[in-house]
């Protein structure tokens, strides 16, 4: 077999890789056969990657659609803007193509899909903590927020409106957002128009007789509290 150029070789192998998923399936394809597509000994191929995952990974991963960084100071704001960002932006046709393919495989491959995710999906999933982790330093969120179920919370109806449709309400991340913030601002408003802060996850102070029937030391009751949230 004829000496491929390194820089070559190496797109070549990808592309072949890719070709072969999108056509019969991750656990269709073979190594062998990538050789054989690509023109590439599988000895070399063995040289760069340790497994045909983690050769299919890195093809999969050319495809991806960029992230940008949402950092314009308003926690609130990014956080929305990156749900809109995953709401609406298109995935590339060859990602498109292979998507199916990769999920299948996933479900039945646990190690291979720790690795997809780590290298593809928790991108979107990181930033978004990170945002949040801001709001909660800066008071705008409740201290104790738990930051990994509130990952699911609101990138849960994207995520599954996107699988479930090709196309996403253009006000669904800023509804999402709004709700989620209603529910867990780090204050809120009590009948009397005073602002009270929500205890932090450390701060566990005995409950008061009160607090005990249901409603707080100001005599106002948690229920109440709702309902001005709400028409606040």
């Amino acid at each position: 077999m004829a000496r491929v150029p390194s820089t070559e070789a190496h797109e070549a192998v990808l592309g072949a890789a890719l070709k072969l998923m999108t056509d019969r399936g991750i656990e269709g394809t073979s190594v062998d056969e990538i050789a054989q597509v690509s023109g590439v000994s599988k000895a070399t191929i063995y040289k760069h990657w340790a497994s045909k995952d983690v050769l299919c990974i890195e093809a999969i991963s050319r495809l991806k659609c960029d992230l940008p960084v949402f950092h314009s100071g308003n926690s609130r704001a990014d956080v929305a803007g990156l749900l809109r960002h995953l709401a609406h932006t298109k995935k590339p046709e060859a990602l498109s193509r292979v998507w199916p393919r990769v999920i299948g495989y996933a479900a039945g491959n646990p190690a291979f899909a720790k690795a997809f995710r780590a290298r593809i999906v928790d991108r979107p999933r990181a930033q978004l903590a990170g945002l949040l982790r801001n709001a909660i330093d800066k008071g705008e969120l409740r201290a104790g927020l738990d930051v990994e179920l509130a990952l699911d919370v609101l990138l849960g109806p994207i995520l599954y409106v996107r699988f479930m449709q090709l196309t996403v309400a253009p006000e669904l991340p800023q509804h999402v957002v709004d709700s989620f913030w209603w529910l867990h601002a780090a204050e809120f408003s009590t009948l009397d128009g005073k602002r009270e802060k929500w205890p932090g996850k450390s701060a566990t102070p005995k409950k008061s007789k009160d607090e005990s029937n249901g409603r707080r030391p100001n005599g106002v009751s948690i229920h109440q509290i709702k309902i001005r949230r709400r028409v606040g």
